[in-house]
């Protein structure tokens, strides 16, 4: 083939590549908002815009920001080369990553240090928002309200406990009719606040509580009280709250996960020392005797 003379199905002759085939500035701009949909904010701001002007083109698309993630702020504000104050930068590049989404924006996480302003900033801008995790404890209970109020078309949220109450969830339920997923932050969870959950969220269809320690009544309500409920996540529970009944009420549902951080067995509540079940260990002399069994199996 002849220097620069193109080679079949519009590829770039070595010559004219540098030996490398098609040139990255030729893929297709929808192929490239496609795959850029799915990098991570650092990389859309300090990566791709400075590969070619195609790339920035294709970057600057609002279908690349639709789901937004902050959750791992350190690592990307050391990417993007913030300094100082975390609160003022996080501030900034949300606001640039909101004009950039131009309303389009479905889903944001964000990082532990957002509060009640930053909810609202996005709801006032992305109506559209279908879900959002924002794990701060210390949030205003009206500016929430207020935020959640502007979001008709929420279908999930991940909240701290705090925020689990029946007036705020009720709330929720009359401004969010789509809303179908819940994800709390906590490190406790009892049958008062799975009730809570039950009677103001009568029609959720997916729940996630991990890390906590949650009792098997509190697991059982949830079960009963939540008749679409279909996906239950309790991973990383850290009691031996997995009852033969709770097995039982669960087989309705299509997942189930509940895989304890004790995965060499199931801890129950000791009757020699009178530790607590609910405590996030296990005692000492419960944990030797497990030990000795697993090694009278080896041997």
């Amino acid at each position: 083939m002849a220097t620069g003379e193109r080679a079949p199905g519009g590829m770039i002759s070595d010559a004219d590549a540098g030996g490398g085939g098609r040139r990255w500035d030729d893929l297709n701009r929808d192929l490239l908002v496609a795959i850029f949909g799915r990098l991570g904010v650092a990389d859309l701001i300090a990566g791709v815009p400075f590969v070619c002007s195609s790339w920035r083109d294709a970057a600057r698309d609002p279908l690349c920001w639709r789901e937004i993630d902050f959750r791992e702020w350190e690592s990307l504000s050391r990417r993007l080369g913030a300094h100082g104050d975390d609160r003022s930068n996080f501030t900034g590049i949300l606001h640039s990553v909101i004009a950039r989404g131009h309303q389009l924006l479905k889903s944001i996480y964000f990082p532990f240090f957002a509060d009640d302003i930053d909810l609202l900033y996005v709801a006032e801008r992305c109506p559209g928002l279908h879900y959002f995790s924002l794990s701060n404890p210390e949030m205003d209970e009206e500016m929430f309200r207020k935020a959640v109020g502007k979001l008709a078309f929420l279908r999930g949220m991940a909240v701290d406990e705090n925020l689990i109450r029946s007036e705020i969830l009720l709330h929720v339920n009359r401004c969010c009719a789509s809303l179908k997923e819940l994800s709390v932050f906590s490190e406790f969870v009892d049958e008062d606040m799975a009730s809570v959950i039950c009677k103001s969220l009568p029609s959720l269809r997916k729940l996630e509580i991990t890390e906590s320690v949650i009792s098997s009544q509190a697991i059982i309500t949830f079960i009963d009280g939540l008749k679409e409920l279909e996906h239950f996540d309790i991973s990383g529970y850290e009691n031996s709250a997995i009852t033969d009944v709770v097995l039982q009420k669960a087989s309705r549902l299509k997942v189930f996960i509940w895989n304890s951080r004790f995965e060499l067995g199931e801890f129950m509540d000791c009757s020699n020392c009178g530790e607590d079940w609910l405590l996030q260990r296990s005692c000492e002399c419960m944990l030797d005797r497990k030990v000795m069994e697993w090694l009278t199996e080896l041997s």
